[in-house]
């Protein structure tokens, strides 16, 4: 089961089962009302098991955030923006595109024009440490671009990107060149100091992507 399609389909079952609910004048169609049903929604789907393991961790997150925040978790708003980002990502019934060369190439021009510091030479191997004087900087390694890409110029593999600098920034350059990554970590990465974000064959991730800002 691809997770882009999973994840679609938890986010329409949460608002179905919130709208009749509130239908059936078991729920107010009120904000706090609407957080804490949805509070206990993903408790119950967790616990069910109702959908596919691969989205396991995002209903894990939002169960415990929903415990700690309740109706504050701001679940009703991240669902409705998920709903909406990946139906314009993803529309349903319609087949995938490649990813291709090109699309990390104008993320990598765009820092590049931004005055950031970009690293697209240095080998990530082991534990790095990248100079920047205190620039931003994006790092991507040339082997595994190398070995990401096809004859082609198609990615056939995930591939890694390293940022030290503002997430919105880069998160727009990659959307704009219609690449949708997710995030590894915020700054345990190969590359000290820096996040690891992941882009995808045909952006078909295993988790979520880092949403628009």
């Amino acid at each position: 089961m691809s997770y882009v399609i999973e994840i679609q389909t938890v986010m329409a079952a949460a608002f179905e089962d919130l709208a009749a609910a509130i239908a059936a004048k078991k729920v107010a169609d009120a904000p706090n009302a609407r957080e804490a049903f949805l509070g206990r929604w993903v408790a119950q789907s967790m616990k069910k098991q109702r959908f596919h393991y691969s989205v396991k961790a995002d209903l894990q997150r939002w169960t415990q955030r929903a415990r700690s925040a309740g109706t504050q978790a701001g679940l009703d708003a991240e669902f409705s923006r998920i709903q909406q980002v990946y139906a314009d990502w993803f529309p349903v019934g319609e087949a995938v595109s490649p990813i291709h060369l090109n699309q990390l190439q104008r993320l990598i021009e765009r820092a590049t024009n931004a005055g950031w510091t970009v690293h697209t030479q240095t080998s990530i191997d082991r534990k790095v440490k990248i100079i920047c004087d205190g620039q931003h900087s994006l790092v991507v390694c040339p082997q595994a671009t190398q070995a990401a890409f096809d004859d082609d110029d198609h990615l056939t593999v995930p591939l890694s990107v390293y940022v030290r600098g503002p997430e919105v920034e880069v998160i727009t350059w990659a959307h704009q060149a219609r690449l949708a990554p997710t995030k590894v970590t915020d700054y345990k990465s190969k590359v000290k100091y820096h996040a690891e974000y992941r882009i995808w064959p045909n952006n078909q991730a295993d988790s979520l992507m880092v949403m628009p800002h």
